[in-house]
């Protein structure tokens, strides 16, 4: 049963491409006995020729709505969503470029978003779910497992996780840094970390302590702030930092590039210089056209580019939808350590 379109038809992207109705019509529904090349060829030419999938005649062929959704509590702004921003754009056109579509739900902020994914999964409006914002034994997998709903997140809920996820070595990202430092001759590290609760938060609290203790020194937890991350927080937190002039840290690490940009500030503000008397390094994921490079020391990071994950995740979750066994279903992605002018020898 050929799908609908209110413009070019399957026939004529047939005929475009030298290929069967029925090439076409399994490529445009992502069917895995057609090779990836095809398939790109024939989103390819649907998108030239203005080809439209009417959804209810997708529904009826595959049993499949064509609808990923995302929910989310909280409105978006302020500099601290521009990720999420970029997040829900990157995952829009992956959908799309997939012949799907990508519909974002918000919630008023602190509402519980768990009868929310009960009620969508049980109206079977939509083929799977993206989390984002992982929570250690985040109870949002817990229920979709259950459900028996397509999922996929950005991170895991636990470091053993079983569920579909995209992530990067969070634990390894901080004790990287605290390796780099130490290494130079740091003793006192502090840390502006992220929120309590995110599973990267704790993930990065354990790469940190792991880093202080093969060095052999102490976990001091006043030398750990967690907060937003915005440039405003970071620049109050290094400032509360550093203001015991006999207890200062000699090294800084900073969770994002928004964090170190604030972090910045505070210590010239504070009459510190970068490196000789604060070495600061920081993660970066590559988002808010904010480059380390461009800091001014030029700022040593850990890099791995946040829209790395966004055709991985979309992967992930057609797949899921498929049930197709062929895609690996966890995917860590490797980060770049890049030492620069911020980091040296304490004086």
């Amino acid at each position: 049963m050929p799908l609908l379109s209110t413009m070019a038809t399957l026939k004529d992207i047939s005929k475009h491409l030298g290929l069967s109705v029925t090439q076409v019509s399994r490529a445009m529904n992502n069917h895995s006995d057609v090779s990836e090349a095809t398939t790109e060829r024939v989103h390819m030419a649907a998108r030239e020729l203005g080809y439209v999938v009417n959804q209810s005649a997708r529904s009826l062929v595959t049993g499949r709505s064509g609808l990923v959704s995302l929910i989310r509590p909280g409105g978006l702004s302020g500099p601290a969503d521009l990720s999420v921003l970029e997040t829900i754009s990157g995952l829009s056109n992956e959908f799309f470029e997939r012949g799907m579509q990508f519909v974002l739900q918000m919630m008023p902020p602190g509402s519980d978003a768990l009868p929310v994914y009960r009620q969508a999964s049980a109206s079977g409006a939509f083929d799977g779910f993206i989390l984002i914002d992982a929570k250690l034994n985040d109870p949002r997998v817990t229920l979709l497992e259950t459900l028996g709903s397509p999922f996929v997140m950005h991170g895991r809920a636990q470091p053993d996780a079983t569920h579909p996820y995209f992530d990067i070595d969070n634990f390894e990202v901080a004790r990287r840094h605290v390796t780099h430092l130490t290494e130079l001759g740091h003793k006192r590290i502090a840390m502006l970390n992220a929120i309590p609760g995110q599973a990267y938060t704790e993930y990065r609290t354990q790469g940190y302590q792991a880093g202080l203790s093969a060095a052999g020194l102490p976990f001091d937890p006043s030398l750990v702030v967690n907060t937003q991350m915005t440039e405003g927080n970071g620049m109050i937190s290094t400032a509360r930092l550093f203001e015991d002039e006999q207890n200062r840290p000699t090294a800084l690490i900073c969770g994002s590039i928004l964090l170190a940009k604030g972090a910045y500030t505070a210590l010239q503000a504070m009459g510190l210089r970068i490196p000789e008397d604060v070495s600061v390094v920081a993660h970066d994921d590559v988002l808010h056209d904010i480059r380390g490079s461009a800091f001014y020391p030029s700022l040593t990071v850990t890099k791995s580019a946040f829209s790395e994950s966004w055709s991985v995740l979309a992967d992930i979750l057609c797949a899921e939808i498929r049930g197709d066994e062929s895609v690996a279903r966890q995917h860590v992605a490797e980060f770049e350590f890049i030492v620069r002018a911020s980091s040296a020898a304490p004086s």
